[in-house]
């Protein structure tokens, strides 16, 4: 690669086209947003990963009421048959591609068959995620925690624009979508893996929109807050918190595909945002003082390591104490 500085006219008018556009479709999800995704998405082919329940599933079943063609992934191939059967007796138009996105050459092997069956990918929602909830003190010994989530949240998701990308920009047309977590602003406590996984998710994603803000690509962040969904069941705390419905989170991406928005994030992300940057010590001290008024019940590994190693300490400290033997008698 030459190392010498090239420099080249800069296109300006898209800038222009995208300003007086952003408006339009911004105006129109307010005054007739049925009518406003029906021309965004009908007739266009949508992968959604993580169709196979909660969100992904009624996002599904909208688009495709709203004409679009749906190219179903998940891992549960049971869940995925039903839901296509749906959206097939509405009329709608919906395939299924089981498979783990964990693996990246499925993420490749997937990408190309859609392609392949439809001709092209227009808009790319990355809805698939996983959630480790862990105090960073009871990972010290579950590196896989961190690997885990970023394999799926991160790695996954961009493995899957990097196959769609060059189809988007040889047409210069598409949209991907990453959902994120307001946590990305708020920073809670014992989500150190999986908001790891959501920043580098960020990252790209914004990166990508100023890289192609010159063409018709665009790429969105959806920093959802808590929602009731089956991927929070299992922590019992959240049953007693104000969380926002799958309904209401249905409605925050389809948005986002009519608009396109670079970024949709709600008032408590807002103030969470502002409170960081304004009063970044404060707001690090709220989080700890909610941190420590909450119990954790330690991994059951990590109190039988704990106990193991006390063990051999009290062992070791032992046999320092035993007293050197005296000399011998003459």
């Amino acid at each position: 690669m030459s190392n010498d500085l090239k420099f080249r006219i800069p296109k300006v008018l898209p800038y222009l086209n995208r300003f007086g556009q952003h408006w339009r479709w911004n105006v129109q999800s307010v005054i007739a947003p049925k009518d406003a995704l029906q021309q965004r998405v009908n007739g266009k082919v949508v992968i959604l990963t993580g169709a196979s329940s909660g969100i992904g599933a009624q996002v599904a079943n909208e688009l495709a009421r709203a004409g679009a063609t749906l190219a179903l992934i998940a891992r549960n191939q049971e869940k995925l048959d039903a839901l296509a059967r749906e959206i097939h007796d509405q009329g709608g138009k919906a395939y299924v591609y089981a498979g783990d996105l964990t693996d990246f050459e499925e993420c490749d092997r997937l990408c190309k068959a859609i392609e392949h069956d439809h001709g092209r990918v227009d808009i790319l929602i990355n809805n698939a995620g996983r959630s480790i909830r862990r105090s960073i003190k009871f990972t010290y010994h579950r590196f896989h925690d961190y690997e885990r989530t970023m394999q799926l949240n991160y790695l996954a998701s961009i493995r899957m624009a990097m196959n769609v990308l060059p189809g988007m920009e040889a047409r210069n047309e598409g949209h991907i979508i990453n959902v994120s977590t307001v946590g990305v602003q708020a920073n809670p406590a014992r989500f150190s893996a999986y908001l790891g996984s959501k920043w580098a998710l960020e990252g790209w994603t914004w990166v990508a929109a100023n890289e192609f803000a010159h063409t018709r690509i665009r790429f969105s962040s959806l920093n959802y807050p808590l929602v009731r969904t089956p991927m929070i069941a299992p922590t019992k705390i959240y049953r007693y918190m104000p969380v926002m419905s799958v309904d209401t989170a249905v409605k925050w991406m389809l948005d986002v595909i009519i608009t396109q928005n670079k970024r949709k994030l709600g008032i408590f992300g807002k103030g969470a945002l502002a409170m960081y940057y304004l009063l970044p010590k404060t707001s690090e001290s709220i989080v700890n003082f909610s941190y420590q008024a909450v119990y954790e019940q330690p991994p059951e590994n990590y109190i039988s390591s704990k106990v193991r190693n006390q063990t051999s300490a009290n062992e070791e400290k032992s046999e320092h104490s035993v007293k050197a033997p005296g000399k011998k008698s003459q």
